[in-house]
């Protein structure tokens, strides 16, 4: 399996699906290179248009799953870290209700959304052969009582994120390394090519079984996805895409976020919007963007590989000479 899939099942029998936004954050800086990190980490930000639709959200992942944490916590203490994410100025209210934050993008007022805190009660997942599957239940966060609240009864967009972690030393099927094994006497760079194959809602690259399951489910109708790629500023970005921006971290707001390390981080934020033809919306049905880094990696434990074989090579030679002086020379 090469790629995510997004599913929900309905509350009710419902002619229409439901129209989301999706935001991803891949986090591939030098934070997480070591033997105890995975590889990447992977932030999903759901803005669903409707929650009384939706019963459940169903995430499927290329890769098992290690845990998964609610970034809507960290973002209700930190309203700067929502301007961050969502790169415009905000208002954010104060908690309006248990676990919920009222949201609006200046000069936007018409189009509100609720930022909710998920328990960690209502996120599940499980490992199958080739993939991971997250369930986030949305079904009781309405209680029916809305109408008490007036900032929520008007309000039908919720906002969830959050964070997937997946297993250390387990295969993530997007990902693929160059160079990283490769025979010293063929290639001497102390750099290696990182591929970063992401997909979403590509039913091609999906087992048969697969494609059986998520047949019984529903799919979004999505409006927009942003992908961000955070990586280190000294990693060297390689695109066969010219339609993406890229912008330097502020430090000081994303660190309460995630940990990073001392060298600065660079986003390269890819996006893809749905457009109105004859005033019908063509909704989009998948999501594929290809990128490559190089980038140094365990450069001492290379070195060393390097010197070894230098001097092997060195030794050879010097006993080849002599052999070779010995049987034309007779010395």
């Amino acid at each position: 399996m090469r790629s995510f899939l997004l599913e929900y099942e309905k509350r009710e029998k419902s002619p229409e699906n439901t129209e989301i936004d999706i935001h991803i954050n891949l986090w591939g800086v030098n934070a997480q290179r070591s033997e105890n990190a995975p590889t990447m980490i992977f932030d999903f930000g759901f803005m669903i248009k409707d929650i009384k639709n939706i019963s459940e959200i169903i995430l499927y992942c290329p890769f098992h799953i290690d845990k998964v944490e609610d970034l809507g916590g960290r973002l209700f203490q930190k309203p700067d870290l929502i301007e961050a994410i969502f790169n415009e100025d905000c208002e954010v209210l104060s908690k309006i209700h248990p676990n919920r934050t009222k949201i609006t993008k200046r000069g936007d007022k018409d189009n509100a959304f609720i930022l909710y805190k998920l328990d960690a009660s209502l996120i599940n997942f499980s490992d199958q052969h080739e993939y991971g599957k997250l369930k986030i239940n949305v079904k009781d966060i309405l209680s029916g009582n809305e109408e008490g609240f007036p900032d929520l009864s008007t309000v039908e967009t919720y906002y969830f994120r959050i964070r997937i972690y997946p297993k250390i030393n387990d295969p993530i099927y997007i990902l693929r390394r160059e160079n990283e094994d490769a025979n010293i006497l063929q290639n001497l760079s102390l750099r290696i090519t990182e591929i970063i194959d992401f997909r979403i809602n590509d039913f091609r690259a999906i087992t048969d079984n697969m494609k059986e399951e998520v047949f019984r489910l529903n799919t979004f109708n999505i409006s927009s996805i942003h992908y961000l790629i955070m990586r280190d500023s000294t990693d060297e970005f390689i695109s066969g895409s010219d339609r993406y921006k890229s912008r330097l971290l502020e430090r000081e707001v994303w660190k309460d976020y995630i940990v990073l390390d001392n060298n600065d981080v660079i986003a390269y934020h890819f996006k893809e919007i749905s457009e109105k033809k004859d005033e019908v919306k063509n909704y989009i049905s998948s999501f594929t963007n290809l990128s490559r880094f190089k980038y140094p990696l365990n450069i001492k434990r290379r070195l060393f590989r390097y010197i070894l074989a230098i001097m092997a090579i060195s030794v050879a030679a010097n006993i080849f000479s002599s052999f070779l002086s010995r049987f034309i020379f007779g010395g």
